[in-house]
């Protein structure tokens, strides 16, 4: 058996990169250092360059080590340089209150619920008559009034005088860390624009591609939208299609999610397969003559191309588009090369392009699915074997969809907190429907000049896309279709990875020594489980969440919580789901109705030897001083009292101001604060607050 490693030459590569990446993310190293070990790396080969002889093969891995650590180190100076805050051009180097932003829009206006929303390049600040150019993206918010919108469009310049805000997380336990998510795709601030705060350029700018890109996917939603009924039936085609997720709904995501099938919907290599087989059969003629074949290549790295482009770029689509390249590459010239050195070959390129793909969840799921299909599928496959060639090939699929569950799993519980369980019968079904689709839509923009035979198709389209998202909302609607409410930690990850591993070497080799090593792995695993499990037992915490627009605070007793705050949060799923849900997951907590230790009087609560306040309307102080005695007092939004008041009545110095407040009436608070010299919290500016009792 030949080692992977020479299999894949490349994974000796991609593993010091990988190496070099995450180090300078949690561990940075200045340039010059970087600089000052690569000319110690220089000097090292230029002196094993003059070795000759037996010297040389005695220290040939000398030369490795080097080839190695000029890995890192570039992996080091791509994750330096690719940080934009590192740049001497950057925005927030520069900018201030008084400020005048001039910003091209690069994509088009998704509407949310409130507004609009649109990312944004800088172009220039104005200060004092100075034009700075500078470099940086925002997001921005537009107000829905008025119909000043339709005259935004990709390319145009907005010129504004209004603070940029830098983006924050919202601190709360377990959440996801969207500023960091925004600063990898080179985002780090965002502004909310009323039609009175910005004056649109007249002329449009940015670049001709950029403008033929939003033009063309513009112009196929508009195709989709035409031609195929019902409005769930269109957002689902146009997510099959371009990767345009903007009209589907929670719920319809939610469903696709608890299924099993979101990657239907999210586009990925399954799609540039779909679009890689069918050019495959149409080109077929043109493999035939010597002369044609670089015609044939051509036209499938253009075609492959293209589509990624149109689809938005994302990682999982990257990953196909390289990788199919590598193919046809090798097939013009003749050449096969291992799946293993394909893989390796184009993660090393695209994290050389963009570093911060590796911490992209779309990135880590499609190489774990390929990864985890060419390892195990072919062992899967042959569990069983049917005569019949529909009954074969119905099993196949199943053996290559289990397969890709087998490393993605983990990933999902760890970001997703659910794993679906009927996958399987979700995935036999909507994988070759989706395919279907997906040549039927093609067809149908092919189509569009002619309105009969489009109309024509559109209703077939129609009638399959409906009958897909009947069959997903009736996989979601069986009860025990997706477990979920899983909190792993990243070291339980990494031991749940190590247990495939092991597990897999035990059962695919026939090694019994690996049997050891996982029945190892999983009592360790037990052992982390069980140390949250009592961990989580003994805690006793206030939490005030930051839920933008709501009061939201938790008591937390152990392995239960009561929830006081308003009640409209908890029957909004989005807000829920985004802000609640993970809090409690990473603390390990369930609602329930009430707790022991916790005596609430509404706006009293009285939880183990503290009280606290939560105060959301007017409050008669009794005249006495010091009469009440308050450890925390949390202010809403219909809070309207003085802290010199509360102070002299309660005597409490600790106050926290939830995200229910509006700023203004949280910087008056403050300033209370500081001249009583009180501690004082604001949750919309710092953050979750956590009081352990």
């Amino acid at each position: 058996m030949v080692p992977i490693w020479k299999q894949a030459p490349f994974i000796r590569l991609l593993i010091p990169l990988i190496a070099g990446i995450v180090l300078q993310w949690y561990f940075p190293l200045p340039v010059k250092t970087i600089i000052a070990i690569s000319c110690l790396g220089c000097f090292l080969f230029l002196l094993t360059a003059l070795l000759r002889g037996y010297s040389f093969f005695r220290y040939k891995w000398l030369l490795g080590v080097i080839i190695m650590t000029w890995t890192l180190l570039l992996g080091m100076a791509l994750t330096h340089f690719k940080n934009i805050t590192h740049q001497q051009d950057w925005v927030g180097h520069y900018d201030d209150d008084s400020t005048i932003v001039a910003a091209v829009l690069t994509e088009s206006l998704m509407e949310k619920n409130k507004s609009y929303k649109a990312n944004a390049r800088l172009h220039t600040l104005i200060s004092n008559n100075n034009r700075t150019p500078v470099r940086g993206n925002i997001i921005i918010y537009f107000e829905k009034a008025g119909d000043w919108i339709n005259r935004l469009d990709v390319g145009s310049i907005l010129v504004f005088r209004k603070p940029l805000q830098i983006i924050k997380n919202p601190g709360n336990p377990g959440a996801f860390d969207y500023r960091r998510y925004c600063l990898f795709r080179g985002i780090t601030h965002q502004v909310y624009l009323k039609e009175a705060d910005c004056a649109v350029h007249p002329s449009v700018s940015g670049s001709r591609y950029e403008r033929w890109v939003q033009g063309s996917r513009r112009e196929i939603m508009n195709i989709l939208q035409t031609y195929i009924q019902g409005r769930s039936e269109a957002a689902v085609a146009e997510a099959l299609l371009i990767g345009y997720r903007g009209d589907l709904d929670q719920e319809q995501l939610q469903s696709f999610a608890n299924a099993g099938v979101i990657h239907v919907i999210a586009i990925s290599g399954m799609h540039l397969g779909i679009i890689y087989g069918l050019l495959v059969v149409l080109l077929k003629p043109l493999q035939r003559k010597a002369g044609t074949k670089w015609l044939r290549g051509l036209i499938l790295l253009m075609t492959m191309w293209l589509f990624a482009v149109l689809t938005g770029s994302g990682a999982s689509i990257l990953r196909s588009a390289v990788m199919f390249s590598f193919i046809v590459v090798g097939e013009s010239m003749r050449k096969k090369v291992s799946v293993y050195h394909t893989l390796s070959a184009s993660a090393f390129f695209l994290l050389c392009w963009d570093p911060f793909l590796l911490w992209d969840v779309g990135f880590q799921l499609s190489y774990m699915a390929v990864l985890s299909i060419v390892i195990f599928s072919r062992a899967i496959t042959c569990w069983f074997y049917f005569k019949s060639g529909i009954m074969n090939y119905i099993w196949k699929l199943m053996a290559v969809t289990l397969a890709a569950q087998i490393l993605t799993t983990p990933l999902s519980i760890y970001y997703f907190h659910q794993m679906s369980n009927l996958f399987l019968p979700a995935n036999l079904v909507i994988v070759p429907l989706s395919g279907i689709i997906l040549y039927g839509e093609i067809l149908l923009c092919l189509c569009s000049p002619f309105p009969l035979a489009a109309a024509i198709l559109g209703k077939l389209l129609s009638f399959m896309l409906a009958a897909m998202n009947g069959y997903v909302m009736l996989i979601d609607s069986v009860p025990f279709a997706v477990s979920n409410n899983f909190s792993v930690t990243v070291f339980q990850t990494g031991l749940f990875f190590l247990l495939i591993i092991t597990a897999g070497s035990w059962l695919m080799k026939k090694k019994a020594r690996m049997l050891i090593w996982t029945l190892g792995v999983l009592i360790a695993l037990e052992v982390c489980r069980m140390d949250n499990r009592l961990s989580g037992q003994a805690q006793q915490k206030l939490v005030v969440y930051n839920t933008p627009g709501y009061k939201a605070v938790d008591f937390v007793q152990g392995r239960s919580c009561r929830f006081a705050g308003d009640s409209r949060l908890l029957n909004d799923p989005a807000q829920y789901n985004y802000h609640l849900r993970p809090a409690r997951l990473a603390l390990g907590v369930e609602a329930v109705d009430s707790i022991n230790g916790l005596r609430a009087a509404p706006p009293f609560y009285y939880f183990q030897t503290g009280s606290v306040l939560l105060l959301d309307s007017a409050l008669v102080l009794p005249p006495a001083p010091g009469s009440l005695r308050i450890d925390v007092v949390v202010l809403s939004r219909g809070a309207d009292i003085s802290i010199s008041r509360l102070y002299r009545a309660s005597g409490c110095r600790q106050y926290v101001f939830d995200a229910s407040c509006p700023l203004w009436k949280i910087r008056q608070w403050k300033n209370e604060c500081d001249s009583l010299h009180l501690r004082r919290h604001s949750v919309v500016e710092e953050g979750a607050y956590v009081l352990d009792f």
